[in-house]
């Protein structure tokens, strides 16, 4: 599924932004059903050869409906179909595509939309929105794949991710064990974000 089209599914979730004054159990309820609609737009991908990933050498952009010149204002519709390395057609969502339309000379630039079938293929539009030559990029920053795992990735490494916070107290330093998920049996001191409801922990030490 395209970045565009999990920003259009989570406007039903996000309806607003975080407000101060709702409780931490509300913020973690919002929270938690936004994680929750993520899980269910990012389907896993395992794979098991970088061969059965999107390919953009395999894959093939077509304009549809060309035209020799273009008024200010038309639109440009390019269908892109996508293939792994070795060649196959990909009948599945997913892959993160950034779409760019430019111009050097005038130092202009705008964001094409895409709108993903879920077949492994891909509309990409834009719109003219200037006079003279323009040119068209369809980048693929992650295949679905990657896009999956890295999903899988975020979800799993909370309790691998452990920094070290330094405490003072006059000319007395202590270093300590800080993370999101702390595996500890000393008692812990919470940081509460007061924005997000996010927290942090770190293991005490008398000072």
């Amino acid at each position: 599924m395209s970045i565009a089209v999990l920003e259009k599914h989570l406007q039903n979730v996000i309806e607003a932004p975080l407000d101060l004054a709702v409780s931490p159990t509300q913020t973690e309820l919002r929270i938690k059903a936004i994680v929750e609609k993520l899980h269910q737009l990012i389907p896993p991908r395992p794979f098991t050869h970088v061969a059965s990933t999107t390919s953009t050498t395999h894959s093939r952009a077509t304009l549809l409906s060309p035209q020799d010149t273009y008024c200010m204002g038309d639109q440009l519709h390019v269908l892109l179909k996508v293939r792994d390395h070795s060649g196959r057609r990909k009948e599945y969502d997913g892959d993160f595509l950034r779409a760019r339309m430019s111009s050097p000379a005038l130092k202009a630039g705008a964001s094409g939309k895409v709108t993903d079938f879920n077949n492994g293929t891909y509309l990409v539009s834009f719109t003219l929105f200037w006079e003279g030559r323009v040119f068209l990029s369809v980048l693929l920053i992650h295949p679905s794949e990657g896009v999956s795992a890295l999903w899988r990735a975020r979800n799993q490494g909370y309790d691998r991710v452990i920094f070290t916070g330094q405490f003072a107290n006059g000319t007395s330093r202590v270093n300590t064990d800080c993370a999101l998920v702390l595996n500890s049996s000393a008692e812990l001191c919470e940081y509460l974000d007061t924005r997000d409801q996010e927290a942090f922990y770190c293991s005490t030490h008398a000072l």
